[in-house]
């Protein structure tokens, strides 16, 4: 019943201050998606069929990569959208993208988005796969947005504490602990949340050194999970010092 309580606690006391927001929100989406969707499918020429679901729910995410009757599917809570305050054009682009990403992604490595969500359970493939979305959100955009910022320190900070981030993602890695802090709005490290999609993002980088995106998308599991360590490591390393 934990999700019950979330949605009693934190989000139906919100929902009517938000309501604008939502609407907001859905009009801008409703231009959007079918961009984003043509935007992406041009960037991989593929021709992927997507079902997308827009809806008002308990804080489930902004957004999320899914199946929907046997189908790859998007769905898209207004909710969190107008908590984060997402509901204009340039950062529902980005979080449509981001999120058909991680489907395209799917389709690549020839599995479903549940598969892929199975995949993510381990914590070094998780940071694979967000990295990838970030990073193909951006270059599909043209640079990057870093719309998850929560304040305009973020990225500075981020770049500043690889070495700490990293350090301590591959700690609870090793511990067995869980690394949601790294991951979602409501969760944070040092006061910092999202951390795992910079984190994510600039282990995809380190993996274009030698591959393109394409081939990125589809390397092996194994393969996924020693180089994400293997990058955690040299990271961790090369940035010693004190958090900033």
């Amino acid at each position: 019943d934990g999700w019950r309580e979330v949605a009693r606690s934190r989000v139906f006391p919100r929902l009517g201050g938000l309501i604008s927001s939502i609407e907001s929100a859905y009009s801008n989406l409703l231009g959007v998606i079918p961009e984003a969707y043509g935007r992406s499918m041009e960037f991989w020429s593929v021709d992927v069929e997507v079902v997308f679901v827009v809806y008002v729910g308990v804080g489930c995410g902004a957004g999320w990569a899914t199946d929907y009757c046997d189908r790859y599917a998007v769905l898209l809570g207004l909710e969190n959208i107008a908590e984060l305050g997402w509901c204009g054009v340039d950062d529902l682009m980005g979080l449509v993208l981001h999120e058909l990403s991680h489907v395209v992604h799917a389709y690549l490595r020839g599995i479903s988005c549940k598969k892929l969500e199975e995949l993510e359970g381990d914590p070094l493939f998780l940071l694979y796969s967000e990295g990838f979305a970030t990073r193909c959100e951006h270059l599909i955009l043209g640079r990057e947005s870093w719309r998850i910022a929560s304040d305009g320190s973020w990225i500075r900070w981020c770049r500043g504490n690889i070495g700490f981030l990293a350090r301590e993602y591959l700690r609870r890695v090793d511990e067995g602990r869980p690394v949601n802090d790294f991951y979602g709005s409501w969760l944070n490290i040092e006061g910092r949340s999202q951390t795992g999609y910079f984190l994510g993002h600039e282990f995809i980088r380190y993996l274009e050194k030698g591959r393109n995106i394409r081939e990125i998308a589809v390397m092996d599991f194994d393969e996924v999970v020693t180089y994400a360590r293997r990058f955690l490591l040299e990271v961790a390393f090369k940035n010693v010092g004190r958090k900033i």
